[in-house]
């Protein structure tokens, strides 16, 4: 192992490679000594030493003589700039330019929103939501794909905790037993969690075939487990997650009530598609014969009333594009790095 001596000459090396020396010829210099120790690893002392005191009288006479830097990078009129090639003056022009991008968007103000629903005033759906939580006897758990977590303005999941008083929510690509809580209280009780996932093994829950089967998870303390995301995030989600799928009891139901969302706001892959709130009320009714009435009611009349108020919101106003385009975008940030570069090393 190297000895503590060529481990204080590597750290002294690096911070003399961080400083800005203008004497090029000793900066090489100690740098090929910092390479010939790398590459030795344990030498003999007297190398050591001399490495050591050329590296410490390099930093020594750089800090005496190296001006303090100042904070800005604005340039005086009799001031001569550093000699920098022209990759460097880039990378610093670009790094100026970021930080002023990054101030502008913090000196930005968040809107406001509602303390309940975390919705901007004009959506607020506060008025749709029940004042009490419903308790069902079926507990609910959503794997959200990360993606599906983003796509804030018309995902239907935030209003299901606003609903269900037994509702989770939990959120990544991939799911074992161990790492959920809930599903390993459940199968430690004996009993299979319920999946919502379409397959050839699923029951169907409104099929005359399955009807015994349907008989034992009704008026039950059940697990429901729906996956949110795009029909190829939610296989990708159960293809990750085999092992956690394979303890679950997969159930499906056939239905031909068509989704409330307006192809205007988000477009199904088929007529026959839910939502995931949608999907949930329609099994919680299923599964719980006369119980679940309310808490599909309440679910689909959030649904609603965000689905109206964002239409109404859209139809307002002139909607502008949310995001630029990216050659736009592209073209304004090269324009400023070009105009700091001039600024800087005209």
């Amino acid at each position: 192992p190297p000895s503590p001596l060529s481990n204080t000459h590597f750290y002294l090396h690096t911070l003399f490679t961080c400083l800005q020396m203008r004497n090029e010829g000793v900066r090489r210099l100690i740098q090929r000594f910092g390479c010939f120790f790398r590459r030795c690893g344990v030498i003999n002392m007297g190398a050591q030493f001399i490495g050591l005191r050329l590296t410490t009288i390099a930093i020594i006479s750089l800090m005496a003589t190296q001006t303090r830097p100042t904070h800005s990078f604005s340039l005086e009129m009799n001031q001569q700039p550093q000699k920098y090639d022209a990759n460097m003056k880039t990378k610093i022009a670009s790094s100026v330019a970021k930080t002023e991008r990054r101030l502008i968007e913090r000196s930005r103000v968040g809107r406001e929103v509602c303390n309940r629903c975390s919705r901007p005033p004009p959506l607020c759906v506060c008025q749709s939501l029940p004042n009490d939580l419903i308790d069902t006897s079926t507990s609910v758990l959503i794997l959200q794909h990360p993606r599906e977590r983003r796509r804030k303005s018309l995902s239907t999941v935030p209003l299901m905790p606003l609903v269900l008083k037994k509702c989770a929510v939990r959120v990544g690509y991939e799911f074992t037993p161990d790492e959920l809580d809930l599903v390993a209280e459940y199968i430690a009780r004996g009993q299979k969690p319920l999946l919502l996932f379409p397959g050839p093994d699923a029951i169907s829950l409104d099929d005359d075939s399955d009807v015994q089967a349907v008989q034992d998870f009704q008026n039950k303390e059940q697990l429901l487990i729906l996956i949110d995301g795009t029909w190829a995030e939610a296989r990708g989600v159960y293809m990750r997650s085999l092992e956690l799928m394979s303890m679950c009891q997969q159930i499906q139901f056939q239905s031909d009530a068509e989704s409330i969302y307006p192809e205007e706001l988000r477009k199904e892959p088929q007529k026959h598609c839910l939502s995931t709130l949608e999907s949930c009320a329609h099994a919680l009714k299923l599964l719980e014969s006369d119980g679940a009435v309310e808490a599909k009611m309440m679910l689909e009349g959030a649904m609603q009333c965000m689905v109206d108020k964002r239409m109404s919101v859209s139809e307002e106003r002139n909607r502008e594009p949310r995001f630029s385009r990216r050659d736009k975008t592209i073209y304004e940030k090269n324009k400023r790095r070009h105009e700091i570069k001039k600024q800087l090393f005209n």
